[in-house]
């Protein structure tokens, strides 16, 4: 048995982009666990709290879930209901998941349009954060570049799904798994 083809072009991208963004994720988490360890023992044992924790750390939780996103979806994590999909006809259940799809990238692309007006907002405002005072639109960009990066994610899925649901009866299903090389 052969592996199966490397992923060009878009997949090929949004693979190696949902990897990397993903990567950037759990080194977040690793920094959140670190800096609230080090605010406890701070004021704990010398009674002086870090302020500066609780403001990063909110800023590292957008990374964690919002730069996630797209790598989970590659990698099939997150939680879907098929009860009823599962009993239907495999062109029907192709073809569901084509609207489905359609469906979340066409609400992707508006939450990322109304985050991407956020980020301006505070932009032109040139608000800042409260504690470290930098420019609060840096951690807020990453809300509308991870949903991008998901709806990217959706749409290498969702031409694959057009492919399977137009082709041989046999090969008319829901796609599965991140494609190829996966």
């Amino acid at each position: 048995m052969q592996p199966p083809p490397r992923p060009s072009g878009l997949e090929a991208l949004v693979h190696r982009t949902s990897k990397v963004t993903s990567l950037l994720g759990g080194l977040a988490t690793l920094a959140i666990t670190g800096f609230i360890t080090f605010d406890v023992l701070m004021r704990y044992f010398l009674g002086e709290p870090q302020l500066f924790v609780d403001e990063l750390a909110s800023f590292l939780q957008v990374v964690v879930i919002f730069w996630g996103l797209a790598y989970t979806f590659r990698v099939g994590g997150h939680v879907r209901v098929d009860l009823v999909t599962a009993h239907l006809p495999r062109p029907l259940r192709a073809w569901l998941r084509v609207l489905t799809l359609a469906l979340g990238i066409a609400l992707l692309l508006v939450m990322s349009w109304v985050t991407w007006l956020s980020v301006q907002e505070a932009w032109w405002q040139e608000r800042v954060s409260v504690v470290m005072l930098y420019p609060i639109w840096l951690p807020m960009l990453l809300i509308p570049t991870g949903l991008l990066l998901m709806a990217l994610a959706m749409l290498t899925v969702l031409l694959r799904q057009i492919r399977a649901a137009l082709g041989p009866g046999a090969a008319r299903d829901e796609v599965t798994g991140p494609g190829p090389a996966g």
